[in-house]
């Protein structure tokens, strides 16, 4: 549900065409705006409207204007997030799909993915039974998976997102905090990957 990280794709498919066979991917839910509560108001959506013109205008990505239309709309992550981290306990190959699917379901196509049923239905996609998929979804143990990668963020004290960690032995690199485009990151991992720690 954040926009830039929508708005990214494009562009981490390109770092993932060009690095995708010196580093493996594991997708973490950053916790923006987790447990939320607060209804979009018609005073606030001329500012959240402005920032999803912004990431189109970067990113080429496509949005349903008429999300604006909604009454009542919530903006609460963790359930999409949680849902990511169900699938990548399904499958971790498949959960960077799965995530691009639930996107483009809210920001293109309207879609409410706080609904365990749509979220479910994606996931038959992907070859995941709904009905296993909604199973997991809703147990204790996605619960607190989900909540550990809401933690892990803040010991990296990421504050942007999107954001990319590469981790090699026991060093994290920071490579992006926020968007950023395909080039400059690459450039980054390239860096990271090639980076000798001073043993002395």
């Amino acid at each position: 549900m954040c926009s830039w990280c929508y708005g990214f794709a494009p562009e981490m498919n390109r770092v993932l065409l060009e690095v995708g066979e010196e580093v493996d991917l594991i997708l973490q839910a950053g916790g923006l705006r987790t447990f939320n509560t607060e209804e979009h108001t018609d005073p606030m959506k001329p500012r959240y409207r402005g920032y999803q013109e912004q990431v189109k205008a970067a990113s080429g990505q496509p949005f349903d204007w008429a999300f604006y239309e909604r009454v009542g709309n919530v903006m609460d992550t963790e359930p999409a997030s949680r849902a990511v981290v169900t699938m990548r306990s399904f499958d971790l190959a498949a959960a960077y799909s799965y995530m691009h699917a639930i996107q483009r379901a809210y920001f293109a196509l309207n879609e409410d993915i706080r609904d365990v049923d749509l979220l479910a239905a994606y996931a038959g996609e992907f070859e995941i039974p709904p009905e296993t998929f909604k199973e997991a979804f809703q147990s204790d143990a996605m619960k607190q998976a989900t909540r550990a990668d809401f933690q892990l963020a803040q010991r990296f004290q990421i504050n942007g997102f999107p954001a990319l960690v590469l981790l090699k032995g026991k060093a994290a690199y920071p490579i992006s905090n926020g968007y950023m485009k395909a080039d400059a990151v690459i450039a980054n991992v390239r860096r990271a990957i090639a980076h000798v720690p001073d043993l002395g």
